[in-house]
């Protein structure tokens, strides 16, 4: 654990070493000259980027003809007082550099001085735009094609931490000239969890810590959140000096920037959908439907229980429309097509030593339609952009805890049902700045959650109240009550 006495403020951080590689072989260091670095991480990206900004008085950068094709070291330390993590708080960029893609802006600050924000990124997503994956695999795992592709010198060869999860299906397939990141995005859709109820929601992504190949089931099942951050008042006190891990834990502020949005739900195949599945070999097909409600506890899920202890529920009421029917119950508001050819198991060796080896072609039906209605849930439901102090132990992936303040009750006690929660953090941005002294590291983060605190009720208005009446259809003529005559 850090000293708290040592730490004097939540968000505190400091600037280790910050070196700039050029193109002509200069090592310049910046350290002194940096005001602000922002860090992101999404688990939908690839890669982590950024930007960092400096102000120069004796025109250094100026001199170096930056051409965004220059190396940047950088080391942030961030010191923690909650003792969750078993890492080094920091971000460490020395020995594996992050690359400058471009010169984001260059401007007089006054006449002496310029500014300068240069764009940044990691080098494996660089590589990635200069070399194509063309190769066969033939009846290997999910997982170790990802690995080879993240590590073979000839393709991304990072050197970085690889977290994984397990995949069960193996796969017979080619990569036809793609991009590295291109071609573990396509088997990433395609893959299955070992561990997870053949989940089919993988992503690759990376951050500060590393790279992660692992799905939204993975994410949400944690027994404890990464951090409980609570609404209270800010700037805690312990016996005259700061209280460091209070406020650490502390939201600084929050905006709902979505909420259940059915029609968009509805389109994504979030509740529902239909496949088509053609047989071009033997003229036949099948027909596969989702329903959400049904499978809804075949995935794993933010929450399991509210601050109460009730069980917390699908985003979708129970409740029939006028049809007698729940909008689960419409496999047609999405349709798909697939076709598959079953001569591939005609001419493939499903037995090899004894043991049955699974050759995956397509087999869309396994992962299309629940992976589509995972993604929705993430995109479409509730989700907040919160801003909390500084803490590296924080990544896109995390699962956290927030409890926001019921604002009609009399007591700090009394929590929001809706927002209180386990949220996934599915975007983060690291926001270091330095004014005059004062170095402040915050956190911005987009959470979402794909459950609801309390059970909607089963019954109520219907979705569709049409009711047997049906007015008279009256064709449109010049002679219609309303028209302007001329």
């Amino acid at each position: 654990m850090a000293d708290t006495n040592s730490i004097q403020y939540a968000g505190e951080f400091s600037i280790a070493e910050c070196i700039l590689y050029t193109v002509g072989g200069k090592e310049l260091d910046l350290t002194d000259l940096v005001v602000g670095v922002n860090i992101y991480e999404s688990i939908f990206n690839n890669s982590i980027t950024g930007d960092i900004s400096f102000t120069d008085t004796n025109n250094i950068i100026g001199n170096a003809k930056i051409v965004g094709q220059e190396k940047l070291s950088l080391s942030l330390i961030t010191p923690d007082a909650t003792d969750n993590y078993d890492r080094t708080n920091s971000i460490e960029f020395g020995e594996m550099p992050f690359y400058v893609f471009k010169v984001q802006s260059r401007n007089s600050i006054n006449d002496k001085t310029m500014g300068y924000t240069l764009s940044f990124t990691t080098a494996e997503i660089v590589r990635n735009g200069h070399i194509r994956v063309a190769q066969s695999y033939k009846g290997e795992p999910a997982l170790d094609i990802v690995k080879k592709v993240v590590r073979d010198p000839e393709l991304l060869n990072s050197k970085k931490e690889f977290f994984y999860e397990e995949t069960t299906n193996n796969y017979k397939m080619v990569a036809p000239n793609m991009r590295p990141f291109d071609f573990i995005n396509m088997v990433a859709r395609k893959s299955l969890s070992k561990d997870y109820n053949f989940a089919p929601t993988f992503l690759f992504y990376e951050t500060i810590k590393g790279y992660f190949f692992r799905t939204i089931d993975s994410m949400m099942d944690r027994k404890n959140p990464r951090m409980i951050y609570r609404e209270h008042t800010p700037n805690a006190f312990v016996e005259g000096k700061p209280d460091i891990v209070a406020n650490l834990q502390n939201i600084l502020s929050y905006e709902v920037i979505s909420s259940s949005d059915t029609l968009v739900s509805q389109r994504a195949g979030m509740y529902a959908s239909k496949m088509l599945e053609i047989d071009l070999f033997n003229k036949s097909y099948t027909t596969h439907e989702y329903d959400y409600i049904k499978n809804y506890e075949d995935d794993v899920h933010a929450d399991e229980f509210n601050k109460s202890g009730s069980e917390i529920a699908p985003v979708l009421s129970e409740a029939t429309d006028d049809y007698g029917k729940f909008l689960s119950e419409y496999p047609d508001s999405v349709f798909y097509v697939q076709t598959t050819d079953t001569t591939d198991e005609l001419f493939t060796p499903m037995h090899q030593d004894g043991k049955e080896t699974p050759f995956d072609t397509i087999n869309t039906k396994q992962w299309l339609q629940r992976r589509k209605s995972r993604f929705a849930q993430l995109e479409s439901s509730l989700a907040l952009r919160v801003e909390v102090p500084g803490n590296t132990v924080l990544q896109a992936g995390d699962l956290i805890g927030l409890e926001i303040l019921n604002r009609t009750s009399v007591t700090d006690e009394q929590y929001d049902e809706v927002y209180t929660g386990r949220y996934l953090v599915r975007k983060i941005h690291h926001q270091f700045a330095k004014t005059g002294s004062q170095l402040m590291h915050t956190v911005l983060m987009e959470c979402v959650r794909d459950t609801l605190s309390t059970k909607l009720p089963s019954d109520g208005v219907p979705l569709f109240d049409g009711g047997d009446n049906i007015e008279e259809m009256i064709p449109l003529g010049a002679a219609d009550p309303g028209d302007v005559l001329f």
